[in-house]
Parts: structure tokens; sequence; C-alpha cells
């Protein structure tokens, strides 16, 4: 690929690292495992939502680290990005004035958002480096069983265990017992035919998904908001990593899947047979 030219309006720097990234095959959850950073900061970038990210400074960071991976010059798209108003990070002025008398309204708020704050950078500082520091997880793979369907064939009784009496023979010709009839069994609940299944995606939160089908297609690879569904028919088996885990509930053929184990940071990875 050739160097990026100076980005426009229509080319933000967004679009053209998303560009970049498509050409190159990649997804979001490839690149935000090179360049360790969240799949939802990567989102943000390619949408250019900077008001979601920490300032100017951690904004410029990525773009490098971001284009190096996509073999694009970050000038051009640091130069697009010093026209833009991009929000400053909030800071917490931590001095005190001993002169001042103790006010025990709004004194008190300011004292308690002060030590929420610094507990939340901390909690934030803390799940950054455990991200940075750990190599991302290959996923585990589950095998889910559909549920049975209700109507499935009923089986035979077992034949008694008494003996039957023994027939009295005649002269009249035993007649030949009927073969027994087989009956196939129901297919079961929530299976789509030709071996493809269901996938059912209820998000709480905003999440980012990718899921991927059998010979690697992709069928899913968007951030979905808070509140909506995807139902996903494909082919196993299905790579799926979803984003901010926590809050999605995700049914495997109508079966819930527990995905705590699979939970990496707020990325959990799985693939389902």
């Amino acid at each position: 690929m050739s160097e990026a030219e100076p980005t426009t309006e229509q080319t933000s720097p967004g679009r053209a690292l998303a560009a970049a990234r498509a050409e190159l095959k990649l997804s979001v959850a490839d690149v935000s495992q090179k360049i360790k950073y969240g799949v939802k900061q990567i989102a943000a970038i390619e949408a250019d939502d900077y008001a979601n990210l920490s300032g100017a400074t951690f904004v410029r960071g990525m773009i490098r680290s971001y284009a190096k991976l996509v073999r694009l010059d970050p000038q051009p798209l640091l130069a697009d990005l010093g026209r833009r108003d991009i929000p400053a990070p909030v800071t917490v002025d931590l001095r005190t004035n001993d002169q001042e008398p103790f006010i025990e309204g709004g004194k008190k708020t300011n004292l308690v958002y002060v030590y929420l704050s610094l507990a939340a950078l901390a909690a934030v500082a803390i799940v950054g480096y455990g991200w940075y520091a750990s190599p991302p997880s290959t996923g585990e793979a589950v095998t889910i069983t559909p549920k049975v369907a209700k109507n499935e064939a009923v089986q035979a009784p077992p034949a008694p265990a008494s003996e039957p009496e023994q027939p009295v023979e005649t002269d009249t010709p035993r007649a030949e017992s009927p073969a027994q009839a087989t009956v196939a069994p129901a297919p079961a609940a929530g299976r789509s035919p030709g071996g493809y299944k269901r996938l059912e995606l209820e998000f709480g939160e905003t999440s980012w998904v990718e899921i991927k089908q059998a010979h690697g297609k992709i069928l899913l690879s968007q951030l979905n908001p808070a509140g909506s569904r995807q139902s996903i028919e494909g082919m196993p088996p299905f790579e799926v990593v979803i984003g901010n885990a926590a809050n999605v509930r995700l049914k495997y053929n109508d079966a819930p899947v527990d995905l705590r184990p699979y939970f990496k940071v707020d990325v959990a990875r799985l693939t389902l047979e």
C-alpha cells in the first residue's frame, strides 16, 4: 500500500485508518491485539469520536501506532488531527487552601468527587496495565448441545419380564408379523436447516462483536448500541469475539452460553462447534 495522501474532510484520520485496515483484511479485534488498545477505543478512532478518548496526546499516540500497523504515513493524519477540536482530558486540582474556612455543603461534595475520580483513574490504570501485560487469549472451544424437541419420537417400552405362554400349534399357517415402523425423530427446536446454526445476542450496553463462521467468513463485525439485538445464522464452527462481554447475553441454538469463563479483561473469545 502506498503512503496515504493528506486527509480531507471526506477522508478523516479515522476513515483513512479504517480503509487501510479493511484493505489488509484485518478486523477491529486484530488491530486491538496488535497495538494493545481496547476494541472500543479502536472503534472510536475509526469513527473520529475523540470525545470518548483521553485527550489530544493520547489520540496522537494511538494514530501513530495504528498508522504504523496498517502501513500509512502518520504525519498527514496528525496534521489533519491538529485542525480538529479534541476535548481536553479532565484534570483534578488536588491543591488545598488551609486559609479558606471549611463550608459543610459545597466543600464536602468537592472532596467526595476528588476521591471518586482518583479511584476511577486507579481502576482504569490497573485494567489497562493488565490488558497490556498479558498476551491475548486464544479462546477455548465450547460445544453447545441444542435443546431436544418436545415431539421427539418416544421409544417403545421394554417387553414384560415374564415369558408368554407357548402358543398351541395348529395346522393354520402362522401369519408373519408386520415389520416394525421406524419413526424419524423430529428436528430439534431452534435448529436451522442444512447444518446451519443460529446465534442470538442481546446487548445491555454498547459492545463490539465479531463472528466468523467456517472457512473464516465474517458474518458480523460492528459496534452494537445498548438495547439492540442481533440474530445470525451460519455454518459452524464459529469464532466469536465480544467486547464489553459482561453486558452481553449470548444464545447458541436457543441454549444460553455463559461467557464468564472466556473473559480476558472485558473481552470474551470462544469457539462454538
